[in-house]
């Protein structure tokens, strides 16, 4: 999968990017509103990725994806839209470090991934979730017209902020 804006790149995740996931993983963040993945070295992240490639396979074009600032190719965050077997729609995410925060690629990145999964994947509904405190990620939502639709239990025994996005 390539995906281009006037400043991103979303692309396939490449081994070869296990010290910037490594980085990502482990940042506060991360963790905090996203899930420990209790990865403790750059090798450990190089198997988790190849775990991720092989998954990524199975998916027919969804997955994780890798979000590289065009102008200087510096990696900066992730991006993913995922089928889940509970789910009935196509939902999606995004993490970035804190030197790719503040500057719009979220949003950017985000309208990119959306349009790929409503005209690839013809989703007329998109779903994404967050932490109940996480009130960037939902203000950054609800910039991108998702509705907050409840709580609910997703991944874990803790609920998460429901948001949808619906195609008109």
């Amino acid at each position: 999968m390539f995906l281009e804006s006037k400043r991103l790149i979303i692309r396939d995740i490449q081994i070869s990017d296990a010290s910037f996931y490594f980085e990502l993983f482990n940042d506060p963040d991360w963790i905090r509103f996203i899930s420990d993945k209790n990865l403790k070295s750059v090798d450990e992240t190089e198997k988790y990725l190849k775990k991720m490639k092989t998954e990524n396979s199975k998916l027919g074009g969804l997955g994780f994806f890798t979000v590289v600032l065009k102008s200087t190719q510096e990696l900066i965050g992730t991006s993913t839209a995922l089928q889940r077997e509970s789910l009935n729609f196509v939902d999606i995410g995004y993490g970035f470090l804190p030197k790719g925060r503040g500057k719009g690629y979220a949003i950017e990145a985000t309208k990119l991934i959306i349009n790929y999964v409503q005209e690839i994947f013809n989703q007329k509904k998109v779903l994404a979730f967050t932490k109940p405190d996480n009130d960037k990620s939902q203000n950054l939502l609800k910039k991108l017209d998702f509705k907050f639709i409840g709580y609910q239990v997703i991944f874990d025994e803790d609920e998460d902020a429901v948001f949808e996005l619906l195609k008109i």
